[in-house]
Formats: structure tokens, sequence, C-alpha cells
């Protein structure tokens, strides 16, 4: 059975990309350790591209320190009052650099300096979202489940 969260790519290829199968597996991890968002805030939406064409698109909502974020597949969630003050970032990425990113090959820093990552709000909290995530073990864990993935194909 496809995932719900399977995304065509933009050529027509029914293999999944990557995101559709790393962010349920993000949501999944926050699920088991809450704790491990810390006192991260704030709204991240994740513009995915394929070959510069955007192709799929994520969001992690943080909204109150230690809770588990919400992942929403293209769709921005409705914000309550409340959350209105909290900043928003957009983070523009090819899905082949998001697994670089996400397995610690490529740091969010060197991404935006290359131009391989984009970045649209607040530069200091997108890096802070990559620390939540490495101090999490989430490149450990990520590693993991792709070699998981792999050795089941």
């Amino acid at each position: 059975m496809q995932s719900p969260y399977a995304s065509k790519r933009a050529n027509g290829d029914k293999k999944p990309l990557a995101s559709s199968i790393l962010f349920p597996e993000i949501s999944k991890r926050f699920a088991e350790n809450p704790s491990a968002a810390g006192s991260l805030l704030g709204l991240f939406i994740f513009s995915i591209l394929r070959r510069g064409k955007i192709s799929d698109e994520w969001s992690l909502l943080f909204n109150a320190r230690n809770k588990i974020p919400e992942v929403h597949h293209q769709a921005v969630p409705v914000l309550s009052q409340k959350a209105h003050s909290l900043p928003i970032v957009v983070i523009e990425l090819e899905d082949r650099d998001l697994v670089k990113f996400i397995t610690g090959g490529l740091t969010g820093l060197k991404g935006v300096t290359s131009g391989k990552i984009k970045i649209a709000g607040d530069l200091d909290l997108a890096l802070k979202l990559e620390d939540t995530f490495v101090n999490a073990g989430g490149v450990e864990q990520t590693l993991e489940y792709l070699r998981r993935r792999r050795s089941k194909l």
C-alpha cells in the first residue's frame, strides 16, 4: 500500500520523493520523544524542489515548549490566535539536498551560503531547527532508518 504522503516526482515518475518518506518518520520520532522539541517555537514551511520546481510542501509547527510538533503535508496549518505571534521560516531546497541536510552531509549554514538551501525569515531560528534535530539524535536515526529501508528493497 502506498503511503498517503507519497508524492509524485515532477517528471511523472511514481517513485516517492525522499520528503514523503522522511517527514512522516520525523513526526513519529517527535511523538516518541516530545521533549526533543525543546524550547523551539515557530512555523517552518518546507518547499521541496525537484529540478528547480516545487514538487512538495511540508510544514513543522512548534507551538509549545516540549510538545510534539505538528507535521502537515501540502497544507500550512491554521494558526490559533496565540500561534499568530510565532515566527515563520520558509525553507526551500531540492529533495536530494533534504536527505543530505537531514543526514548531516549538508549543514544549514553551508547550504545557505552555497545556495542549495534558501531561507526566508529568521536564519537564526532556522539554524535552531537544525540544532534541535541534531540534539534529538535525528542524524543517526535517519541514517538507520534509510539503511533499514534499503535492506528491504
